[in-house]
């Protein structure tokens, strides 16, 4: 949790808003009570300009409440060296007005603070002055513990720094908490230094510094401000741009791409005050757009030496630099945005063409093309463009290449000698953006180029074009099979080549799970791979042959092959057939291990956001199925921060808010089912689970219905494989009995049958695939029967999938307090209370501890109540009880609550069987 500043007093930042800093207030009240039990303390908080420093002591002042006395003072920024003593004018005017004016030894505090009576001469006066502060702390703090907060140390004047030093050397009063703020030395003239070290050699010292918010501290706090969760990319792009400083990050929230008014005059007031050298220098420096190199700097600036060392000191001395490697960089992005923005637009122009000028024969081409094309020399910027897409697809930068050929795209010249022409541009560009996961932006580049290619003239060329488009479709809404059938119509049938041998094994992985035509074109293409000897058909033909056959050799095959493929695509696709296959074979361990792997060479290969966040998606349902909910919690979120495309978004957020849902955190679930209710042309079936289990965890059982209503009637639960569509069916039949459990009477349970039946009827369409689907269906048929409990929990058991064993047990448990075998149920609920609380599973948790309740003896029941049971085990409803007993439904609701609460009951029906098992209906008649 973080905590962020916001609008600017004086250049000090106070916020309305704490998000957090939970461990800096920790260590905040842990050196309070080293204060009040061993003796006077020290708390050190470090950190630059906006990073939340007053905020902090502030909310920690907060937190105290009247038992401690929280007094502050800062210090002012006033020339070189501040107003003399200014925080401890503040701090003893307060400690003043607490001792009240008494006696006592203060004659040379009365020279500031007549109100104390005559002042002394000014003989030992500054020797005096330390004394009576120090014996003025000591007594206000002899009555409760006492906390003087002293801000901004870095302005402090050498007297301040002085008594301050004094006061921490001579303080012995138990309970005095000295807490100072400052920016570190670095950043100013290091006057703090000596002083700093003094601190921080004493023995009950704290120092805390705080940093920068990282991207999911920014993401936090934007939601803070704008009252909603921000998008990723949004989060992404104010994170880079302020640097995860707290105050930048406020003021950017709501910002455009220039620097905010609000923000600009504060970040250039360093800088206006510089004198016109340094001040220009400042200037070249920003138009290099980042880290400068000190000679391609001193190029650009045109001199070098002593002068220019002069220049650059101060300008790291005031902070607006910091040394990088061998050259230099601004201490903040947005600094220099404003210097740059403050430039005028003839300087900047003039500056790019220099920088450009410099960088020629450098082999920057990257950036040689930004700085061309400001300067607005096309040719030049056109060429290094290219040549920079060409080394940043090298280097694995993929989302830099789409960026860098969309440059090329705008400046296209057909005269320019590039060796290549504009659809070989378009062709990489839809390429670059399949693999930095912008699937939507590469469709249009692919649609561009087939627009410009002729297909009689240039059929694989076109073919080549197709099948990018069909993968990019497929990625973006699983629909790219129109394109990869056009495009085999294009390769000749008579080709055995590795361009058909290709499209055939990507139009079988579309096909799936239809597997009989795709188990065809795997085998074609498999044969083609050996054949012409070329590993990416095989891969794939291995890949669809050995998921179809079940064969881990295969797979263990095309894994050799594809780590020949250095960076290739396949290298990701392995594992994920590799975890699918595991999985489905209860094998969650291995599907963990092959997923992980899988997206290790996603990120080490650029393609975190793309083929990283599908790989998480198998690694995290992988881990809530083994109990590892913590890892997969942390794995989901750290995908989620990837900004993934948005089919694997959604289908992270499903196990996100499925996973959340089973711990209890209804908000969370309910934000991610929000998101993936509407999914798109892609479907994600697997929602309906999510979905469903929420309206019942949220007590709407009728939107519960609609939403099985809505999963039984759409056509991809025949289409998709039955270990995806079978836990859905599970869902629904756990809303069917959460149903009969808070609901009454005989239309209910017809209900009820009619829709078990349905989930009979459609479970009986699916086939079985593997050891999991098989677990699923046992499942399913239990609760639709109400019975062979034992026989679930032992599926379950032999998978190693602890929460659904407990979940098998609880309802075993009920079944046997149902048939009074009450040892039975003990026994039962004992180990799924264990697991449970071992998950965290808090919902599950809660409901085994209500079943597991002692049943109360049945002369607990009232007169009333007998009465009420009897009824109950009639079939009559609430409503149809209130009219037999001239009673409100209301209180017949109550009645039934009550016994149900009695007989450890939890429905009417195992009310009903309880009371005729255990002759607890009355043989009278009730009512008229």
């Amino acid at each position: 949790m973080y905590l962020y500043a916001g609008s600017v007093v004086a250049e000090r930042v106070v916020s309305p808003v704490f998000i957090g800093r939970g461990e800096e207030l920790s260590a905040l009240a842990a050196a309070l009570d080293t204060a009040v039990g061993q003796g006077p303390a020290v708390a050190l908080v470090a950190g630059e300009a906006g990073i939340g420093k007053s905020r902090l002591l502030a909310e920690f002042a907060r937190s105290l409440g009247p038992a401690v006395r929280v007094v502050e003072g800062a210090c002012a920024e006033l020339g070189s060296d501040g107003l003399p003593y200014a925080p401890f004018v503040t701090v003893l005017r307060r400690l003043i007005r607490v001792e009240g004016v008494l006696p006592g030894p203060y004659r040379q505090l009365a020279r500031w603070f007549p109100e104390l009576g005559e002042a002394g001469d000014a003989e030992g006066g500054k020797h005096r002055l330390f004394e009576e502060v120090l014996t003025l702390v000591e007594r206000v703090a002899a009555d409760q513990p006492l906390v003087v907060s002293i801000e901004d140390l870095h302005w402090a004047d050498a007297a301040t720094r002085e008594l301050l030093g004094f006061l921490a050397r001579n303080l012995t009063q138990t309970g005095v908490l000295l807490a100072i703020t400052y920016r570190p030395p670095e950043t100013g003239d290091g006057r703090l230094g000596p002083l700093l070290s003094e601190l921080g050699r004493r023995p009950r010292t704290t120092t805390l510094r705080l940093d920068r918010l990282d991207r999911q501290g920014v993401g936090r706090q934007l939601a803070a401000i704008l009252g909603a969760e921000p998008d990723t990319a949004a989060v992404r792009r104010v994170h880079e741009r302020s640097d995860g400083n707290p105050l930048f990050v406020e003021a950017l929230a709501r910002a455009g791409e220039r620097t905010p008014d609000s923000l600009r005059d504060l970040l250039l007031h360093g800088p206006r005050s510089l004198p016109g050298p340094a001040r220009g220098l400042l200037g070249i420096a920003s138009v290099a757009g980042g880290r400068v190199g000190h000679r391609l700097l001193a190029q650009v600036a045109g001199q070098d030496g002593a002068e220019l060392d002069t220049l650059l000191r101060e300008l790291v001395d005031r902070g607006l630099l910091v040394t990088a490697g061998d050259g230099y960089d601004f201490r903040h992005a947005l600094i220099r945005q404003a210097v740059y923005e403050d430039l005028l637009p003839g300087e900047r122009a003039r500056l790019h063409a220099c920088y450009a000028g410099a960088l020629r024969d450098s082999g920057a081409h990257a950036e040689l093309a930004a700085h061309a094309y400001a300067a607005g020399d096309r040719g030049p910027a056109l060429s290094a463009a290219y040549l920079a897409a060409s080394q940043a697809r090298r280097s694995y930068a993929y989302e830099e290449q789409v960026r860098l050929l969309d440059q090329v795209l705008e400046l296209w010249d057909p005269r320019a000698r590039l060796g290549a022409d504009r659809i070989d541009v378009l062709t990489g560009a839809a390429e670059a953006c399949m693999l930095s996961g912008d699937y939507a932006r590469g469709v249009e580049y692919a649609s561009a180029g087939l627009a410009a290619v002729d297909e009689r003239r240039e059929p694989e060329r076109a073919a080549q074009l197709l099948e990018h488009r069909g993968r990019l479709r497929h990625r973006l809404e699983a629909t790219g099979v129109a394109d990869w059938e056009r495009a085999l119509e294009l390769v000749p049938a008579t080709s055995d080549g590795v361009q058909r041998g290709r499209l055939l094994g990507v139009l079988a992985m579309g096909l799936l799970p239809e597997t009989d035509r795709a188990r065809e074109l795997f085998a074609e293409a498999l044969a083609i791979g050996r054949r012409t000897g070329d590993a990416t058909v095989t891969v794939r033909g291995l890949l669809g042959v050995g998921s179809l056959t079940r064969d881990l050799g295969m797979l263990a095959q095309a894994r050799t092959l594809a780590a020949r493929l250095d960076g290739h695509d396949l290298l990701m696709t392995v594992p994920m057939y590799e975890a699918t296959l595991h999985t489905k074979a209860g094998d969650q361990h291995h599907a963990i291990e092959a997923a992980r792997d899988g997206i290790r060479h996603a990120r080490r290969y650029g393609l975190g956001r793309s083929r990283g966040a599908e790989l998480a998606r198998f690694a995290g349902y992988s881990l809530i199925l083994a109990g590892a909910w913590d890892e997969a919690s942390a794995l989901l979120e750290e995908s989620l921060q990837e900004d993934p495309p948005p089919l694997p978004r959604q289908a992270l957020r499903a196990l996100d808010g499925y996973l959340a849902l089973l711990r209890g955190d209804l908000a969370r679930a309910a934000a991610a089912a929000a998101d993936v209710e509407h999914p798109g042309d892609g479907g994600l079936f697997p929602r309906y689970r999510l979905l469903c289990l929420l309206a019942v965890a949220q007590g709407d059982h009728e939107r519960a219905g609609l939403l099985l209503d809505r999963a039984l009637a759409d056509p991809a639960l025949t289409r998709i494989y039955s270990s995806d569509a079978r836990p859905v069916l599970v869902a629904g039949a756990l809303a069917q009995r959460s149903r009969l459990t808070h609901g009454d009477g005989a239309d209910l349970r017809k209900r009820v049958a009619k829709r078990q039946a349905e989930l009979a009827a459609a479970d009986a369409t699916l086939g079985v695939d593997g050891p999991l689907d098989r677990a699923w269906q046992i499942m399913l048929h239990a609760l639709i029967e109400d019975d062979g409990w034992d026989h679930v929990a032992d599926a379950w058991r032999d998978l190693r999938q602890p929460y659904e064993l407990a979940l098998s047990l609880f309802h075993g448990a009920r079944a046997a307090l149902a048939a009074d075998d009450r040892a039975g149920a003990t026994a039962r609920l004992r180990q799924a209370a264990r697991l449970a609380e071992d998950l965290g599973a808090a919902p599950l948790a809660r409901e085994i501890a209500l079943l597991g309740r002692p049943r109360p003896a049945q002369d607990k029941l009232t007169e009333r109540e007998h009465d009420v049971l009897r009824l109950i085990a009639e079939g009559l409803s609430n409503r149809q009880i209130a009219a037999r007993l001239h009673i409100s439904p209301s209180t017949a609701g109550v009645h039934v609550s009550h016994i149900l609460s009695k007989l450890g009951a939890t429905t009417r029906t195992e009310a009903a069987v309880i009371a005729h098992r255990q002759q607890l209906v009355h043989k009278r008649q009730v009512g008229d």
